[in-house]
Formats: C-alpha cells, structure tokens, sequence
C-alpha cells in the first residue's frame, strides 16, 4: 500500500471533490490524482511540464501556491473556507512540528467525512527516522548513499493519538508508513503528554512501534474509509 493509492482510494466515489497536497515536489503523486479541484502548495515547485499537463487533465481545475504551507494557511483562509477539503495528503517538511502544523491547519477546513493521508510515518531504519530541520541538514550528516529521510513525522502520530479525543489515527505498513486521519471516535488512544511526546526518541518507536503507530495491515484501509 502506498500513499498515492490511498489518496486515490480516499478520493473514491466523492462528488467534485477538493484534493489538497502539502510538499508537492516534482508532483510525482498530483500528477495521478483526479479530482475536481486539485490545489498544490510547495514552497519551490519542480514539477516538469508534462507532469503538470498530466496533473491538470485530471482536474476542473488545478491551483498552484509556491510558498510554505504556513504562508498558505495564513493567508489562503477565505479561499480554504469556501471550498473545504475532502482529501488532503501531507508529505511536506519531514519534522514533527511542522507536519502537526500542517495536520492541524488542515483539519480546520476538512469536511465531515474527509481524510488527511500523510507519508514518512513508519521509518524502517534510524538513520531514515533522523531528526533534522531539513533535508539539507540531513543530508549533511549523512553519507550519500544513505539519503532516505523520513525524519520524525511519526511522533505526529503519537501525539495526535495521545492529545485528541475525536479523530481517528493509524499507520498503514508501507511506502515508509502513510498516514491516515479522519474525524470520529479512535479505536485507542495513548497516555502521552505533548512534553512526554517531544522526549521520545527512534528507540522508543523500535520497541513499540505497532502500539505508538496504531499500526495496521492494507486491508484495514477499506474498514477505515468506510465508517
């Protein structure tokens, strides 16, 4: 299972829907996804001409925001609020602090029955789960050939899963771990406090991961979609 057959999959069915990608890169992912409105927030695009071609043939319309996601929540309020989300994918800077901002900020405008899918959540190794402020700084500390970055997005997950009483969090197994956020009643929650949250490190996610992540097989998606 990958996030971009998640998003899909989340995106199945809906009546003009609004798709929103944070990170959006070279566009690798909003280049598949069809949608009736698709709205692409990167803070320096590099999306090729034929992926933008591709990415708005699969779209009434098709929006492009090159600045942070801080400066499109700040200042695309109005544009957010008319439109509200149905589907969202966060796979921006890869920091805990950062992809809780963009978690949160996006809730204020999903709709009902909407879903936030987010990538990097499940690193596999410790020096993929590095915590960096950038891919730079990462990759500074890093030989060449180890440049896989998921950083510490997975304590998003935890502490979303420890804070809040009226969402719905787990982690798919795959394409690094995706994320995947609706409103309603969780199936568990945790006892941490954001302090406790803030002090965990890769240790803690190795020894626990399935508990921390609330970690499911692909097949869980269809059950999660469908409450």
């Amino acid at each position: 299972m990958n996030r971009k057959r998640v998003v899909r999959r989340a995106l199945s069915g809906r009546t003009e829907p609004v798709y929103l990608e944070i990170g959006v890169k070279r566009g690798a992912a909003f280049r598949g996804v069809t949608a009736d409105q698709k709205i692409a927030v990167d803070p320096a695009f590099k999306i090729p001409a034929l992926y933008r071609r591709l990415a708005e043939a699969k779209a009434r319309e098709t929006l492009y925001f090159e600045m942070t996601s801080d400066a499109f929540f700040a200042n695309e309020a109005d544009f957010l609020q008319e439109r509200g989300v149905d589907v969202a994918l966060v796979d921006g800077l890869h920091t805990y602090a950062q992809v809780l901002a963009d978690v949160e900020n996006t809730l204020r405008y999903l709709k009902d029955d909407g879903v936030i899918v987010l990538h990097d959540c499940n690193p596999s190794l410790e020096s993929i789960g590095y915590p960096a402020e950038s891919i730079a700084d990462f990759s500074a500390q890093h030989h060449w050939w180890n440049l896989l970055w998921s950083g510490d997005v997975w304590k998003a997950i935890v502490h979303l899963r420890s804070t809040r009483d009226d969402l719905r969090v787990a982690v798919l197994k795959g394409d690094f771990g995706v994320g995947i956020i609706r409103k309603g009643s969780p199936d568990s929650r945790l006892p941490y406090t954001v302090e406790e949250v803030k002090a965990l490190g890769y240790a803690d996610l190795k020894a626990d991961r399935r508990r921390l992540l609330n970690l499911k097989g692909p097949s869980y998606l269809r059950e999660f979609l469908a409450t």
